[in-house]
């Protein structure tokens, strides 16, 4: 069981304060740190590394009086762990123009996803805590691209075939190679998106620019905020979610949100049962980070009390779920292992419930069908 670390109220308006000023560049709200004992800096600093977002917490704090600043020996590991963010981001924004160029040459388009195309928006793309290369093929064109990375001096370590993708090392970085975007849990609903995926992405529309390596493809805009947020509700119901993926879904709206076409967005949530879940969200980026409200389409402002559970959970999870209060089974011996996954994995749909009763219903059917699927391996 990991241990259950207990944050101020007071740690998390602070936090929550120096992460609105590092998104979107305004001075940090001053009044919620004239306290008697200052910033909470043990708190800050654990959320902003269980969220994924210290850089933007760096720069939300350069906008603090110097007298509540960060010091000594706990600013040069902020400081040296902001400049590995930097130097990976800037090889991942080289090596993501430098693959797509490469396909290109092959005569393949690629589209690239969430990530480095996201971060180009951010007012210091630098600064967004980065992970990995993930880009989209298509089906027509995946067997071959796959066959092309592998012949690549710079690729090793290529990892199991998942519905989605398949990932490879490339030099000191992992990219994933995707034949789609997204796993639908409704066959219909897959069949319907399958659709409108392969048309939207071989739209030429929408092209950003990595910071000193130069223009790549992305998602257009529409398709792209709606694919970012199923992207993070999936991560929410299934692992965990962190505050750094729903500040990539506030960037998305906040520079595409005057090229929504909100009637058909709001249709398409409904279609696919998510009309509820998106207010929550929006609710929860409105509230918490800032986002202004006329650039958060549907947003309904009753949904504000249930967005701040959200957030509680969000900080109890961490990124990607990664600091839950869950039994560690991941030593055990395999089928005991398996046992306590699926135990942990009852527990978060419980957890889940309050926030979507139907889409509860619909992931754990869907857990189980997986799960008797590869009840073997």
């Amino acid at each position: 069981m990991k241990s259950k670390r207990i944050i101020s109220q007071e740690a998390k308006s602070q936090f929550l304060a120096l992460l609105r000023s590092g998104l979107w560049g305004n001075k940090a709200d001053i009044s919620v740190f004239r306290t008697s004992d200052g910033p909470d800096w043990n708190g800050i600093l654990y959320l902003g590394k269980t969220q994924a977002v210290l850089p933007l917490i760096f720069d939300g704090m350069l906008t603090l009086p110097a007298d509540m600043q960060l010091k000594g020996q706990a600013l040069l590991k902020m400081i040296a762990y902001v400049d590995r963010v930097e130097k990976l981001n800037a090889r991942l924004d080289a090596a993501a123009a430098e693959i797509s160029d490469r396909l290109k040459e092959k005569g393949i388009r690629s589209v690239l996803l969430k990530g480095q195309g996201i971060a180009a928006l951010y007012r210091k793309p630098e600064h967004r805590q980065c992970g990995d290369i993930d880009l989209y093929v298509g089906e027509a064109n995946y067997q071959h691209a796959a066959d092309i990375i592998r012949s690549w001096k710079e690729v090793h370590d290529e990892m199991p075939e998942s519905t989605k993708h398949i990932a490879f090392g490339f030099d000191d970085m992992e990219l994933e190679l995707h034949r789609n975007t997204l796993d639908i849990h409704d066959l219909k609903l897959e069949m319907r998106y399958r659709a409108w995926e392969t048309a939207e992405m071989a739209k030429d529309e929408c092209i950003v620019t990595l910071p000193g390596a130069g223009p790549v493809t992305v998602p257009p805009a529409q398709f792209n905020i709606f694919y970012v947020f199923y992207h993070a509700f999936n991560h929410f119901m299934t692992l965990g979610l962190g505050l750094r993926q729903l500040c990539d879904l506030a960037i998305l709206l906040h520079t595409y949100h005057d090229r929504i076409d909100v009637r058909e967005l709001e249709s398409r949530l409904k279609e696919y049962k998510l009309d509820k879940e998106w207010r929550l969200f929006t609710g929860l980026l409105t509230d918490a980070l800032g986002l202004p409200e006329g650039e958060a389409p549907l947003y309904d402002r009753s949904q504000v009390p249930l967005s701040g559970k959200l957030l509680d959970t969000i900080f109890n999870d961490g990124n990607f779920g990664h600091h839950k209060d869950l039994p560690d089974f991941s030593a055990a011996p395999k089928y005991i292992r398996k046992t306590g996954n699926l135990f942990n994995r009852h527990i978060s749909m419980a957890r889940r419930l309050k926030y979507s009763i139907r889409q509860a219903v619909i992931y754990y059917i869907s857990m189980w069908r997986n799960g008797l699927k590869n009840i073997n391996k």
